[in-house]
C-alpha cells in the first residue's frame, strides 16, 4: 500500500510539473514587447542600447503586470554567468544563473507560467555590475495579452556601497564543510536581494537603487588602487565593467551618464570605507586624504540629490575609519551648512552566531540583524517612517537555485505586420558620455510600445498544458487512475 501511494504521489507530482513546462502548439503566435517604460517599470540605473534594456547594477530590473498563459524573457549576457531572481505575484518563483563560457550559451530564455487574470512579474539582477551585464532583448507574451508597468512606490531609497552591499559571497560559508578549504567567490554565491539594503527597502515598501561594486572605496579601492573609486562613476549609469553592451562595437555601460531626474531618492545611505582601510591601515598618517575625499564625495551626492537625507555608515566588516567619516561629515556640514547628513556606526559580524561568508564577508544573518535592529530603525527615526518586517516572499528562504533556462527566441518579422523600430543608442553616441546619457534617457522615456505579432520558431507561447507537456501530464494522471482502480479491487 505504501508503495502504491508513493507511485501515485510521484505520478501526480510529475503531472503537475509537466503542466507548467512551457511547450506550445505548432504555428501559434506570440507578441514580442520591448522592455521600455510603456510596457514595464524600470528598476535601478539601466541603459537602453542596441534594442535591448541593459542591467548592470545589483537589483536593477523590470516589473510589470501581464495577462495570458505565460511570459518569456529573452535574455543576453555580456560577461560572466549572471545570477537573477524572477518573482511572480509577490513570491520568488525562480533564482539562478544564466549565461556560460561559450558564445552560444550567452543567450537564453526564462518562461514564467501565469495564473488566470492579471499577474505581477518582476525580474532583478542579483550579481554585480563588475562581473556582467544582462540585456533584456524582448519580453514575449501571448497574442492579445495585456502588459503594462506597475506603479512606483511612494518612498525611494538609494544605497552606495562596496561588496557588502553587492551581497558578495553571501550564500557560501567561509570554509567548505567537506574539505575545510576556503570557498572562493563566483556569481553563484552573490545575491544582493539578501543584503541589509534590499531588506530595508522591502521593510519600508520602498523603491531602491543600488550603486555598488566589490572592492570600491572613497579615496582608494581595495589594495590602494585609485583608478576606479566611487566618485569617478557616481554620475554614470554603472560602475566600472569591461563587458560591452553592443553587438557591433565595444560600448561600455559606464560611458552613459545617469539622468538623476529619473530617480530622486528620499534617503541615501553611503556604506564605504572598508576597502580604503586596506591602504590606510598601514598609512594612518595619511587619513586626511580620506577625509577630504569623503567630504568632496558628499558634495557630489548632494549636488545631484538636493532633497535627500544622507546617512554615512560603516562597520559590518570593521569600523576603523568611522571616526574619520565623522570628521569628514562635520567638516562638510560646517562648510556647507547642510544639516541633513547623519552618521551611524554598525556592529561588526558576530562570527559565532552569524558566521562568515566568502572572504570574511557577512552572510544573510548579519544583514538581517543590521536591517531590523540597526540601520532600519535609524532610517525610520530620521525619515519618520514606520519600519515593517521583511516580507515572507522566498527571498531569504528559497533554495536551492532552480532557474530553468530555455532556448532563446529570435523575433521574426510577420509578413503581414511591420514592427516599428525603437530608437537606439549607438556606439558612436556613447563615445561621448554626455551624449550617451541624453540618448539613453531619451530612449527610455520616449520609445513607443514596439510589438510585433510573429510566429515563434520555438513554439513556446501556447498554453503550457498542451503539446508534449500536456501529454506527459495526461499519461501521469491516467497512470494514477489505474493505480487507484487497482487499490479499490
Amino acid at each position: 500500500m505504501k508503495l502504491k501511494n508513493s507511485i501515485f504521489a510521484g505520478l501526480c507530482s510529475a503531472a503537475l510539473a509537466a503542466s507548467i513546462i512551457p511547450v506550445s502548439a505548432e504555428g501559434s503566435d506570440t507578441v514580442f514587447c520591448e522592455a521600455v517604460p510603456d510596457n514595464v517599470r524600470i528598476l535601478g540605473r539601466t541603459v537602453y542600447n542596441d534594442d535591448s534594456l541593459w542591467l548592470a547594477n545589483s537589483v536593477s530590473g523590470v516589473e510589470f503586470t501581464v495577462t495570458g498563459s505565460q511570459v518569456t524573457f529573452n535574455l543576453n549576457v555580456s560577461g560572466d554567468p549572471t545570477r537573477i531572481g524572477v518573482y511572480l505575484n509577490g513570491q520568488l518563483y525562480q533564482r539562478g544563473l544564466i549565461g556560460g563560457s561559450t558564445k552560444a550559451s550567452k543567450k537564453g530564455s526564462v518562461t514564467v507560467p501565469l495564473a488566470d487574470g492579471e499577474n505581477t512579474v518582476k525580474l532583478i539582477k542579483l550579481s554585480e555590475s563588475m562581473q556582467s551585464e544582462l540585456g533584456i532583448d524582448s519580453i514575449e507574451t501571448d497574442k492579445g495579452a495585456s502588459i503594462k508597468p506597475t506603479e512606483a512606490m511612494e518612498r525611494k531609497l538609494e544605497f552606495i556601497g562596496d561588496s557588502i552591499t553587492c551581497g558578495y559571497g553571501i550564500d557560501l560559508p567561509l570554509k567548505d564543510p567537506d574539505t575545510g578549504k576556503n570557498n572562493t567567490f563566483s556569481t553563484v554565491s552573490e545575491d544582493a536581494s539578501k543584503t541589509y539594503a534590499y531588506q530595508i527597502a522591502e521593510m519600508f515598501d520602498a523603491d531602491v537603487n543600488f550603486f555598488s561594486m566589490s572592492g570600491c572605496g572613497i579615496w582608494c579601492n581595495y589594495g590602494g588602487n585609485r583608478d576606479h573609486t566611487m566618485e569617478k562613476y557616481y554620475t554614470k549609469s554603472s560602475l566600472n565593467t569591461w563587458n560591452s553592451i553592443s553587438s557591433t562595437g565595444y560600448t561600455l555601460i559606464q560611458s552613459f551618464d545617469w539622468d538623476f531626474a529619473q530617480y530622486q531618492p528620499d534617503c541615501i545611505v553611503i556604506n564605504l570605507g572598508t576597502n580604503d582601510w586596506s591602504y590606510f591601515g598601514s598609512h594612518i598618517e595619511e587619513t586626511d586624504n580620506f577625509e577630504e575625499s569623503y567630504a568632496d564625495f558628499l558634495k557630489m551626492v548632494r549636488d545631484n540629490n538636493p532633497d535627500a537625507k544622507i546617512i554615512c555608515t560603516l562597520g559590518m566588516m570593521g569600523a576603523d575609519l568611522f571616526g574619520n567619516i565623522e570628521s569628514a561629515v562635520d567638516s562638510y556640514k560646517t562648510e556647507t551648512g547642510d544639516e541633513e547628513v547623519y552618521t551611524l556606526e554598525l556592529e561588526t559580524i558576530d562570527k559565532t552566531s552569524e558566521g562568515y561568508g566568502v572572504d570574511y564577508h557577512p552572510m544573510a544573518a548579519t544583514n538581517t540583524r543590521v536591517a531590523a535592529e540597526e540601520l532600519g530603525p535609524f532610517i525610520a527615526e530620521i525619515m519618520d517612517w514606520k519600519l515593517g518586517t521583511m516580507p515572507d516572499d522566498g527571498t531569504l528562504t528559497h533554495t536551492p537555485d532552480d532557474l530553468v533556462v530555455g532556448e532563446y527566441h529570435e523575433q521574426r518579422e510577420n509578413q503581414d505586420d511591420e514592427s516599428s523600430a525603437a530608437p537606439e543608442s549607438s556606439a558612436a553616441d556613447s563615445s561621448d558620455a554626455s551624449s550617451g546619457s541624453e540618448s539613453a534617457s531619451s530612449d527610455s522615456n520616449n520609445s513607443s510600445n514596439q510589438t510585433g505579432t510573429t510566429t515563434n520558431p520555438n513554439n513556446s507561447n501556447q498554453n503550457p498544458t498542451t503539446g508534449l507537456a500536456g501529454g506527459m501530464a495526461m499519461i501521469a494522471l491516467m497512470g494514477g487512475a489505474v493505480i487507484m482502480s487497482k487499490r479499490k479491487e
